[in-house]
């Protein structure tokens, strides 16, 4: 595994991918005050809290170990830094503004991104261990990549369930207008 070769393009990608989230936040922020995004689905989290979670995710666990790969002469371990997923805690308090949240996520991101194009092209090479298994660290970054684009998912996926039902109502509403108006007119 440590004799591959990460090249431009593979990195170029990559950063473009990192973007991919930064973009999806803003165009949220057009669409999300139209759907119930702190409502919790039956089968998981709230649109809002799925957010807090990348955020949480990028901040508090892919950065450093990011940083930790090319910073440290020693190596990297994943399992010294604690799991996003079981450190998580959805702040009530960000969860008040979804606005700013996305805001703050779009600039947590262009962070990451920041230090992603400050790696030299080498460094991308750089083993990190994961349980004992070797991992580049490209790869570990397009594991963060494909964290982010399943949770965007999924949140994509509410918001047109969400607004899906706002229109069946709205024509069941308009029916129903309809019916009334009929019956008053015979």
């Amino acid at each position: 595994m440590a004799d591959r070769e990460i090249s431009q393009e593979q990195l170029d990608r990559l950063i473009e991918d990192a973007s991919y989230l930064q973009d999806e936040a803003e165009a949220l922020k057009y669409v999300i005050d139209e759907v119930p995004y702190d409502e919790d689905p039956p089968d998981g989290r709230s649109i809002v809290e799925m957010l807090l979670l990348i955020d949480h995710a990028q901040l508090s666990y892919y950065r450093p170990i990011l940083e930790s790969a090319v910073n440290d002469q020693r190596p990297t371990h994943i399992d010294n830094f604690e799991d996003f997923e079981n450190s998580f805690e959805p702040d009530e308090e960000k969860m008040k503004d979804i606005q700013k949240l996305l805001s703050k996520l779009s600039k947590h991101r262009a962070g990451v991104i920041n230090t992603i194009k400050n790696i030299p092209l080498i460094d991308w090479e750089t083993v990190i261990y994961n349980n004992n298994q070797q991992l580049l660290l490209f790869d570990f970054i397009q594991q963060m990549i494909r964290f982010d684009r399943a949770q965007l998912k999924k949140i994509a996926d509410l918001v047109m369930l969400y607004n899906n039902e706002k229109q069946n109502r709205r024509q069941i509403e308009q029916k129903r207008a309809n019916q009334n108006h009929q019956s008053e007119d015979s």
